[in-house]
């Protein structure tokens, strides 16, 4: 076990609340179990403890270790280690992504792993992204296509149009509520950049009303 990660979990023992913690595991439908950390105090141990202790040669390792801890904090700061570490990241990070999203993830960690990891892991190395996006695609899990849905969303102008309506239109008669809301997301997401793209996009495709709805919040309705 890492320097970091000892460190990390006697400082997290120490600022478990109770309370917090029975709140924060209600807002997540009692499916996690959760320390009592809020954001702040993550991020500041978190960023102390990196200064120290933290490796970027040892992401996989670390951050997998983390993962595995049943408390949800320890979940977010294993992605937020693999982020630190962009400078070091390889061919590992996908399979990782893919491990630790499973069958029954969520979408306080898929929604990480999707925009703030695969987002800028695609970014740097494109030549694999194909792979992945058809492997995803293809899995009948919808958790992995909601990343391939979202992973777009901070490109702005970088935006591949024809991927994004190509991973939408084969998920949009899906019923599950989380594609629904992940394709209106990242078409309202893009339409901040290219509205008229957006606008005519919706025009011609079939979406269910929540995507369509989602989509069109902020640039009028057809």
């Amino acid at each position: 076990m890492s320097e970091f990660c000892i460190a990390l979990e006697d400082a997290f023992r120490d600022l478990a609340n109770i309370e917090n913690a029975g709140w924060m595991r209600k807002y997540m439908r009692d499916q996690f179990p959760f320390l009592g950390i809020k954001k702040p105090e993550r991020e500041e141990v978190f960023s102390a403890l990196y200064r120290l202790h933290g490796n970027p040669t040892d992401f996989v390792e670390t951050s997998k270790y983390l993962f595995s801890k049943p408390e949800r904090e320890f979940q977010y700061i294993a992605m937020e280690y693999v982020r630190k570490s962009k400078s070091a990241w390889d061919e590992r990070v996908p399979a990782l992504v893919e491990e630790w999203i499973g069958e029954e993830s969520w979408w306080d960690v898929v929604d990480v792993l999707g925009p703030q990891i695969m987002g800028p892991y695609f970014l740097k190395f494109p030549a694999q992204r194909a792979y992945w996006i058809q492997r995803w695609m293809a899995s009948g899990n919808f958790w992995l296509q909601r990343v391939c849905l979202v992973f777009q969303l901070n490109y702005k102008g970088k935006t591949d149009r024809d991927l994004l309506a190509n991973v939408i239109i084969p998920l949009a008669g899906s019923k599950e509520f989380f594609i629904q809301k992940a394709i209106g997301w990242a078409l309202r997401q893009f339409a901040r950049y290219d509205a008229d793209w957006v606008r005519d996009f919706v025009a011609t495709n079939t979406l269910a009303p929540l995507s369509k709805r989602e989509a069109m919040k902020h640039i009028g309705i057809i």
